[in-house]
């Protein structure tokens, strides 16, 4: 039935917005950007300084039995590897203080900008050199700008501020806090400090607009209960001060406000300086069918969802990202008919319920390169019967269950004007699952030249490419126009023992045109028609059956 495959795809089965794959183009630009600048530190002549009451000529002549290098708490192999050929060699004064220099350069070019070697008064008995290293610290950090977010600025930057002073380690944090949405803009300053190794940090900070929203339409929805959908989406950002967000969205259909229509309540709150976040989530689906041969049934659906997730990173830079995380989700969904409840397909119980209880467990990396952009996504389902769940005996589809769902995707420069998408979705499962849990395929946002949810099954898999070329640019160089010629795949199939019925046209395929219109800042309007390239024999009469889709968005 059109109406069971509505709430069939879960929130981690869905394509990378196009709008975030946009932002992950424009962050490549930020990996050469400087973000920070150092003054008074005139390290480089500084560097070797021969520190002595009454200096020896430069041409003495040392017979080195044993270099000491005292001070230093990094780069002790690259340090041991130049002062190694010293070792029994009769070497003048200048040498020695030229291996100070070298040392100093050494901590320069590993980024250490603010930590130098010398050579201090000695008197070289008994072949013994020492060389002092004097590594550089941040002794203060002083936030200037920042009303609500000093707290939040300041433990994101004291992730950078390592001992001794790495200047490629602050910048990344610099760069990544450039790209927090909590804030406009963000520049530093390396300043002297009260001794000579000790540095001030001065932090610049623009806080961005806590308000955020978006508001547009389209047609992404099954056509059975209303194609064209409407979105508001509205959130505030550091609601308590710690860097957290509430979002509420709202999703009817044009066709039917008050009959379908969808409301999530999305809050977030970072635990950690590395963005280990706590999310709580909640949404409520309200469906009614109101085309297609079962209309006059009065076919309606509800469903309740409640989920609890933890996300980690472990490894965290403008370059790379690596994230696990760990969560928990509670839905129950019923269905009905003019009689009262009824179930549809075998699974849910005689009332129509069907209810899920899933531990997931997932991974994900991202790695932004020159040349483009890759992205792996990975999740293990479980179903669980922590809480009411659907159980029926094997191998009717109930809340007990595995599965595994994989992403791909890889962003491609071409050139200025243009960059290739590619994304890959797979799952698989030993088991027969409830509409809820299976893999969907067809619509707007996954295999266009269908309508929305056009199959279902237990296992599938989808691919697309894309290449996006930008025609037109505004003055400030970003893309007006594009065209976006693309092709999409998918395949699903059920478990073999699965007893609901599953047409034979599982593999669907279509070749198109997009277009995409951002007239001003924060606004896209896209126009995508694919003919199909496989034609079903239960094709609807509905624009999407002929691979028309359409989405109006502006963010604010």
């Amino acid at each position: 039935m059109t109406a069971i495959k509505v709430n069939a795809q879960t929130e981690v089965k869905e394509s990378v917005p196009e709008t975030e794959q946009l932002e992950q183009i424009q962050q490549l630009d930020e990996q050469a950007n400087v973000l920070f600048e150092v003054k008074t530190h005139q390290l480089r002549s500084e560097t070797g300084t021969l520190i002595s009451s009454e200096p020896l000529a430069p041409s003495t002549q040392i017979s080195v039995q044993k270099i000491e290098v005292q001070g230093n708490t990094v780069l002790e192999q690259k340090i041991n590897n130049l002062i190694q050929p010293f070792f029994g060699q009769i070497v003048s004064l200048q040498n020695l203080s030229n291996l100070a220099d070298s040392i100093t350069e050494l901590y320069l070019n590993e980024g250490y900008l603010t930590s130098r070697a010398v050579l201090p008064q000695q008197d070289f008995a008994d072949g013994m050199v020492t060389i002092q290293v004097v590594e550089g610290v941040v002794e203060e950090v002083i936030i200037k700008g920042a009303t609500r977010l000093e707290n939040y600025v300041r433990s994101r930057i004291q992730v950078g501020l390592g001992q001794p002073l790495n200047s490629g380690k602050l910048e990344d944090q610099l760069r990544l806090l450039k790209t927090n949405p909590l804030l406009k803009n963000i520049e530093a300053t390396l300043k002297a400090g009260s001794e000579e190794n000790k540095s001030i940090l001065e932090v610049f900070v623009a806080e961005a607009n806590p308000f955020f929203g978006s508001v547009g339409f389209n047609n992404y929805s099954p056509p059975s209960i209303g194609s064209v959908q409407a979105n508001i989406n509205l959130g505030y950002r550091n609601v308590v001060g710690l860097g957290d967000s509430l979002a509420v969205s709202y999703l009817p259909r044009v066709e039917t406000w008050l009959g379908t229509y969808q409301v999530d309540v999305n809050y977030q709150v970072p635990l950690n300086p590395m963005e280990g976040a706590l999310q709580l989530r909640t949404s409520i689906e309200e469906n009614e069918v109101i085309q297609g041969d079962f209309v006059d049934l009065d076919i309606r659906g509800e469903s309740q969802y409640y989920e609890i997730s933890y996300r980690q990173p472990i490894i965290r830079s403008p370059r790379q990202e690596f994230a696990l995380s760990l969560g928990m989700s509670y839905r129950n969904g019923q269905t009905f008919t003019f009689q009262g409840p009824f179930p549809f397909g075998i699974g849910p119980d005689e009332d129509g319920y069907s209810r899920t209880n899933v531990i997931t467990f997932g991974q994900d990396y991202v790695l932004r390169e020159l040349t483009g952009a890759w992205a792996f996504r990975s999740q293990f389902r479980f179903g669980t019967g922590i809480f009411e769940v659907t159980s029926n005996p094997s191998p009717i589809p109930d809340g007990y269950f595995f599965s595994w769902l994989g992403q791909i995707q890889r962003i491609q420069i071409l050139g200025k004007n243009n960059f290739l998408v590619m994304q890959g979705d797979i799952q698989l499962t030993p088991d027969s699952l409830l509409p809820s849990e299976q893999f969907v395929i067809g619509g707007g946002q996954s295999v266009r030249g269908y309508r929305q949810n056009v199959r279902a099954g237990d296992n599938g898999f989808r691919f697309s490419i894309e290449d996006q070329i930008t025609l037109v640019r505004d003055r400030s160089e970003n893309p007006v126009f594009i065209l976006a010629p693309f092709f999409d795949m998918g395949y699903v199939w059920n478990h073999p023992d699965n007893p609901n019925f599953q047409d034979s046209q599982r593999f669907i395929a279509g070749l198109g045109l997009g277009v995409l219109w951002q007239p001003i800042q924060g606004m896209s309007v896209r126009l995508d028609y694919a003919p199909p390239l496989i034609e079903l024999d239960d094709r609807g009469n509905d624009v999407q059956d002929d691979g028309f889709y359409f989405s109006v968005n502006y963010q604010f």
